[in-house]
């Protein structure tokens, strides 16, 4: 089986909220490897170590948002208003949201070399988006709440009201995939 990879794309923000806070002790979560990629230059569309992502998503959790789930939701929220502004603005040019996540579980699976989203349409405004990962994994728990965060504005930037994002089944607790469950008005 290959190595799983993901695109820079997805490193590029944890690199840069790492360098934007050089003073924090990041040892116990960063291998001194590392620090050539992160002082490097990350280009969006070359394949880097999924271990390595991980790594910095979860040093990121755990010196910045110091284990707090709601901050990184609050992250996921900002990351997106990124994404959809620059980057991806191709998910947002029309207003329907259930288009906006289809097309959205499309694109974010070209950002690694191996399948993690599906989308599925529940009603006229609920949508659900299954995760499947690494159960064991420590990520899984603030990846999912950052990508709860990115799901909220993508709702909201293409025209859904009070979208409420649920996770519904967690991998991590036991389930076969954690299961996004989304709603709007």
């Amino acid at each position: 089986m290959p190595e799983k990879k993901v695109k820079g794309t997805m490193v590029m923000d944890q690199v840069r909220l790492i360098r934007m806070n050089k003073d924090k002790d990041w040892s116990e979560y960063i291998k001194p490897e590392d620090w050539e990629i992160i002082n490097g230059r990350i280009l969006p569309s070359v394949w880097y170590p999924l271990e390595l992502y991980w790594r910095l998503g979860w040093a990121a959790f755990n010196v910045l948002a110091k284990g707090n789930l709601d901050l990184v939701r609050l992250r996921g929220i900002a990351h997106g208003k990124e994404l959809f502004g620059n980057i991806y603005k191709n998910l947002v040019f029309d207003k329907n949201p259930m288009k906006a996540l289809e097309r959205f579980v499309i694109t974010y699976s070209s950002l690694f070399n191996f399948s993690t989203l599906k989308f599925e349409k529940v009603g006229e405004k609920h949508a659900q988006v299954h995760h499947e990962w690494d159960a064991k994994d420590p990520t899984e728990p603030p990846y999912c709440h950052e990508l709860m965060g990115i799901l909220d504005v993508l709702v909201e930037m293409t025209g859904g009201k009070n979208a409420k994002i649920k996770l519904k089944a967690k991998q991590w607790e036991g389930a076969p995939f954690t299961i996004f469950d989304i709603t709007w008005e």
